[in-house]
Formats: structure tokens, sequence, C-alpha cells
């Protein structure tokens, strides 16, 4: 049924694409399932929106494709004392708005995600930085970074912290920037976003690195994943993200089409909700982590291309700990689990999500919970309205909701475990679903100490909370696979970045 689906809709979208499209060797077209709500780097967490503004915005360091940090906007760094740090700016840098990067560009940056002086933090990511105390002026290519308590996280941090324009937003405006008047210093400025469609960026003359291979860079608003492929094949777009492990093999044997997949930090998991039942009992929690036959969805649904995890803490970042082991796959344990809650009948739940490209894997999960007595109903959301669900207003993603994070791509158990446990304003998933006394503090325990051997401890401490408590069903984590066009060249990074600036057109 589905090769008869995929092969209408390749046919469907052969006679859409447009004459000459194939010609048109200045653009690279990437489809994304999503955009964020805003082109505003600093007003959202969501990793399709990240991959647009790495290519729009500089940050101060940067990492290659061996994940070695590089300069960026920043030159050269050093520590001056545990809480202190100096950085030099690159001098001569451009904005897309005209204005030339000073450190008065770098302070306002920070300064509108930390709000000195205000109660309400409405960015986002305010988390990722909220030890950031102070930036210090020094001179206009020297800034001062002061943290409130030695910050063991804070390079990782600034390899994604966009340095936007002041004098630009303070002219346009905050909503001007995130939706017309965005201007970074990256490779690419905007030209055109058009919602639920595309956005269409060109390349910046007078980027500091040069100019890009492709003039053009299209981020194509795509949905469907039978869409995406049916597009790649035909040259509607050049590269997808996600593939499925059963689409694959035939990805690798077309003629127009390669596939490039790498392990990445992205760890699924299913979030619960303990502020009401059943996943208010910890038994109930359990029963769930032992319902999940781990390793049959990595080997049978995803062809391998991932890993079963303990917890949600990855074995690449700093933090993991091998003792701590996963969940056995275990009916009968789980079984005895949840009459011992007080649920020998069984109980019924419905779970949420928004990840379009492993609705199979979220299937499966709620089959398997049903199995046991957890009969879940699996609801899928566009991952807009899911957005606002989730992680907005109160958090209604009632009982639960199954997803995946990226750490931000850092390489630190922080950059998963503050986002989605920590439960101040700023953890933000964390806030609405979490309820484990003593986690906050062991979490800001670990990120509040340059020793290293204290950090593990801590971070092992934390693992055998998290499996104990069961606030979540941890999963796997994926490898990013992508799909693209024998007439790119590219190559997946660990990190999970898109950054376009290394691709370059065949001949």
């Amino acid at each position: 049924m589905r090769r008869w689906y995929l092969f209408l809709v390749l046919c469907v979208v052969a006679l859409l694409v447009p004459i000459g499209a194939e010609a048109q060797k200045d653009t690279l077209v990437v489809a994304l399932v999503s955009h964020a709500p805003t082109l505003d780097p600093h007003m959202h967490f969501e990793r399709v929106g990240i991959l647009v503004n790495i290519n729009m915005f500089d940050s101060l360091l940067h990492k290659n494709t061996k994940l070695e940090y590089e300069p960026s906007l920043a030159t050269s760094w050093k520590a001056l004392s545990d809480t202190t740090w100096e950085f030099k700016l690159r001098t001569g840098v451009k904005f897309h708005s005209g204005d030339t990067l000073t450190a008065e560009d770098v302070k306002f940056s920070f300064d509108r995600v930390l709000e000195p002086g205000k109660e309400k933090k409405r960015s986002p990511q305010y988390g990722n930085v909220r030890a950031i105390k102070e930036v210090r002026i020094v001179s206009p290519d020297t800034v001062h970074i002061i943290t409130d308590k030695p910050f063991p996280l804070l390079l990782e941090r600034l390899v994604f912290f966009p340095i936007v324009p002041k004098k630009h937003i303070e002219k346009v405006g905050d909503q001007a920037f995130g939706e017309t008047a965005t201007a970074g210093t990256g490779p690419w400025k905007l030209i055109e976003w058009k919602r639920g469609q595309h956005i269409r960026l060109e390349a910046f003359d007078q980027h500091w690195r040069g100019k890009p291979a492709f003039k053009y860079l299209t981020f194509r608003f795509i949905p469907e994943v039978a869409t995406q492929i049916a597009e790649l094949k035909t040259g509607g777009v050049d590269i997808i993200r996600n593939v499925s492990a059963d689409l694959v093999p035939d990805l690798k044997a077309h003629p127009q089409t390669y596939v490039s997949s790498g392990p990445i930090l992205r760890t699924h998991y299913v979030h619960f909700d303990m502020r009401t039942e059943p996943f208010n009992k910890k038994l109930v929690r359990q029963a769930a982590n032992y319902a999940i036959d781990r390793n049959a969805i990595v080997q049978k649904m995803m062809g391998g291309l991932g890993r079963v995890v303990p917890t949600v803490v990855h074995p690449a970042a700093f933090g993991y700990d091998p003792a701590v082991t996963p969940y056995p796959y275990d009916l009968k344990k789980a079984k005895e689990l949840l009459a011992q809650a007080g649920y020998p009948n069984g109980v019924d739940i419905t779970l949420h999500s928004a990840f379009v490209e492993f609705r199979p894997v979220f299937e499966a999960i709620a089959q398997m919970l049903t199995d046991v007595g957890i009969r879940t109903t699996a609801k899928m959301w566009d991952p807009g309205p899911a957005w606002n669900k989730f992680f907005q207003g109160e958090g209604k993603a009632t009982h639960g909701y199954y997803g995946s994070w990226g750490y931000y791509s850092v390489f630190d158990a922080d950059a998963i475990l503050h986002p989605l446990y920590h439960t101040e304003p700023g953890g933000w998933v964390g806030k609405w679903y979490i309820r484990v006394e003593g986690l906050d503090q062991l979490i800001d325990q670990a990120r509040s100490t340059v020793d290293q051997a204290v950090r593990k401890r801590t971070y092992s401490q934390i693992l055998r909370m998290l499996k104990e408590e069961s606030p979540s069903m941890f999963l796997f984590h994926q490898y990013d696979t992508l799909g693209i066009s024998r007439k790119v060249e590219y190559q997946a990074r660990g990190d999970e970045w898109l950054w376009l600036f290394s691709a370059k057109p065949k001949p």
C-alpha cells in the first residue's frame, strides 16, 4: 500500500516540478517538516529553526566537522579566572543590515535573552545561558563574559548563541526582526519567508568567510515524508532529513540520490505528566519502562541506526555512566507493577506527538503499552499546534508526549537534563511535567563547578535517580540520516547541524 502511495505521489510531484528546475544549480533546496514560529534566533529552541538560523547568523565560536572549536565572530578567547572569560572580536564584520559588528552588539545579544532586572524570561533559551551574570564591554573589539559561578559549559553554549544587530533591532522592532527584517552576519541573508511554504535566502556578498558555493538557499515546508522522498527523487529538493530505515535502501539505489548518516546526540523519550493519574505514581512509570522492547524498535524499525540509552543521557555526552543500565523488556514485571499501583484491570491514557518522521515508532510504543494494560491512544499533532500545546501555556500534553531532544548539539548531560527536567522558569519543558524532589538541586550543582570529577559523580547520582523515579520512558538515540541529491556534495554531521556553507554542487 505504501509503495503505491509513494508511486502516486511521485507522479504528481513530477508534474509539479517547474520546468528548468534541474538547471538551477545556484540554488540548494532543503526540506523541513515544519518551520519555527520566528526567524529570531533567540526566541525559539526548535531544531528546524536552528538549522535555518545557523546559516543566517554567526556566533562567537564555531565547530568544524570534527566538532572542534574554531574562531567565528571571536578570533580568540581565554579564561581570566573561574568566572571571567575574555573574547577578542573579529573586526570589519558586517551585518546584513549594513551595520558593523561591535562589542555593543555582543552585549545586546546576551542582554535580550537574560533580560537583566526583569523577572519574566520570555526567551526559551534563557536556561542555556542563565549562568552568565554580565557581558562587560572592555573596548569596541573586546568583551568579558562574567558568570555568577564557575560555568563549565560556557564555550559549548556559545557555539550556538547568535549575535544580532543592536541598532537594527532597535530600529525595526522585535516582531519585524523575527519575521521580515531578520539580519545576522551569516553566509546567507533573508529574501522571503512565506509561512507554511518556504524561506528563501541569498548569499551575503560581504560575509567574512567569503561566498558560499550556492548563491541561493531555500528551506521548503514539506510535512509529508512521502512527498519529501518524491521531491528528492525528482529534483524538487536536494536534502531531506530523518530518512526512515525502510526507505534507506531505495534512496541508496536510486540514480538521483544517496544517503549520508552518522550517530548524533538526539535522544528519544516519552515524557510523563507527573501531575495527574496514572503517571503521578512511580510504579506506573516504571511499568511503562518495562513494557517497551527498545532493542526491537532500534533493530527492526530503525535498521540498527540507533542505540538504546539507559536514561536520556547519551553515551557520547559528558556525564554518561555505563554502570546505569537500561530497563529490560519484561512484560510480566510491567503487569505486576501496574497491578500494585492499583490498576489490576489496566488504565486508559492518551499520548501526544508531533514527531511526524517517527510516527510508526510512536504507534509501536502505544501498542506495547497497551499489551501490558496501559491502553494507549496515540494522537499525532501538526508541529505548530503541538508546540503551543506541549510547551506553552500550561503544558497540556496529558498524559504525556513522545518526542526527542538534540542537546542543542552540546556534548554534556546538562544540555538535556536542564531543559527537560529542571522545573524553574527557563527549564521550559520540565517545569510542566516533572515532579522529582531534589533533582533541581543536583542539576544546579553539576553545572556550577569546573571540577570534572565532582560533575561526573553528580551526574551518576542524577542518572540513578532518573531511572528509579522514571519521570520519562527512556528509549534510544538515533542517527542523523540525510537523503541527498547526487548533484550535491554534503555529509551528515555529528552535531546534527545543516551547516550548508560546506555544501557544494557536483559537476
